[in-house]
């Protein structure tokens, strides 16, 4: 097969007679198959189109539910919703005023090289670069290079790789601090080149401390406000 799409879609609603809004034109799209429940029979067939025309649709596979934002334009937010399946992405979380997306650009790059401290380490070994908008967290194989940390030569030098040969890559996250279209945090995979296998533990742990971390930073901000 050349190429090809699958969509998931749960229990279709009868389209209305009447005129349909923006929002009844949109449906929320997963890269995973986690989405449910009844939606409207316009939304998903306008899914279905989009998925013979997008290339972020090329050969994926993506489920579709209800949408429950607001939508000014529907061909915006048809954007926005396909975009998740670039990476794809894996974490995607709005940031209220007291997080300015401006600052949480610096604030995510400091982050994630706190997985370079001791103690602070995932099961697959990291390093850790900037991009712009965030930073690039990225695998690397146990035989690439990289020795571990322990309490004896780390010190100071958390904050630094100790390379000794080029690494091998082994997959990536992006960590993104974007202020439109809308203000928010997300985590991309990337590098995900052939054979390259998903590191389902320490991304779970990436995503859990992402998502506590925040909290705090954001509960802070307003307690201090």
């Amino acid at each position: 097969i050349a190429g090809h799409a699958v969509v998931r879609v749960g229990k279709l609603r009868p389209a209305t007679a009447t005129a349909p809004s923006e929002r009844e034109l949109v449906c929320e799209i997963s890269p995973r198959e986690d989405l449910g429940g009844e939606v409207g029979l316009r939304p998903a067939a306008a899914a279905l189109a989009a998925a013979l025309t997008r290339p972020e649709a090329v050969n994926a596979t993506f489920s579709v539910g209800a949408y429950g934002g607001d939508v000014a334009s529907a061909a915006d937010a048809w954007d926005d919703e396909f975009l998740k399946l670039v990476g794809p992405e894996i974490y995607r979380r709005p940031l209220g005023p007291a997080l300015p997306a401006v600052e949480m650009s610096d604030w995510l790059r400091e982050w994630a090289r706190g997985f370079l401290k001791p103690g602070r380490g995932l099961t697959t070994k990291v390093s850790v670069g900037d991009v712009d908008g965030g930073a690039i967290l990225r695998f690397i194989k146990s035989d690439g290079g990289y020795a571990d940390y322990d309490a004896e030569d780390a010190d100071d030098d958390w904050g630094k790789s100790d390379e000794k040969k080029p690494p091998k890559p082994d997959g990536a996250l992006l960590l993104l601090a974007e202020g439109a279209p809308a203000s928010r945090v997300r985590v991309v995979r990337a590098e995900m080149e052939e054979g390259v296998v998903v590191k389902e533990m320490s991304e779970a742990s990436v995503l859990s401390r992402l998502q506590k971390d925040l909290d705090a930073l954001e509960k802070a901000r307003r307690s201090a406000r």
